[in-house]
């Protein structure tokens, strides 16, 4: 069995915050956001899982075998671009209700 705490990648900071996000028609999103520096550091799905800034190798270790390369990384990709999407999406919400996560508020 493998246990860790979660740092962020930026500053190494372990003081997070979990963000969840419901939207309709889409599963439950939990966004692992940096309470010191405010950087995304994790985005965790009901089907998958994107660790913001450990690369394409962290990432496709954790999916489905017999994909072709080319398909897990256009995967990748989306995954990347949805999870900075989301993370904008989510602090944008936060700071409208006066919860920053930067410490700032």
């Amino acid at each position: 069995m493998e246990v860790h705490r979660q740092r962020c990648q930026a500053c190494g900071s372990t003081e997070l915050h979990n963000v969840l996000r419901r939207r309709e028609g889409d599963p439950q999103t939990v966004f692992v956001g940096c309470a010191k520096c405010g950087e995304l550091v994790a985005v965790y799905g009901l089907a998958a899982y994107y660790h913001h800034g450990k690369g394409f190798e962290s990432w496709v270790a954790r999916q489905r075998p017999g994909e072709s390369a080319r398909t897990l990384r256009d995967r990748y990709e989306k995954a990347q671009y949805d999870a900075l999407e989301g993370w904008a999406e989510v602090r944008e919400e936060l700071e409208r209700q006066g919860k920053a996560l930067d410490g700032k508020s």
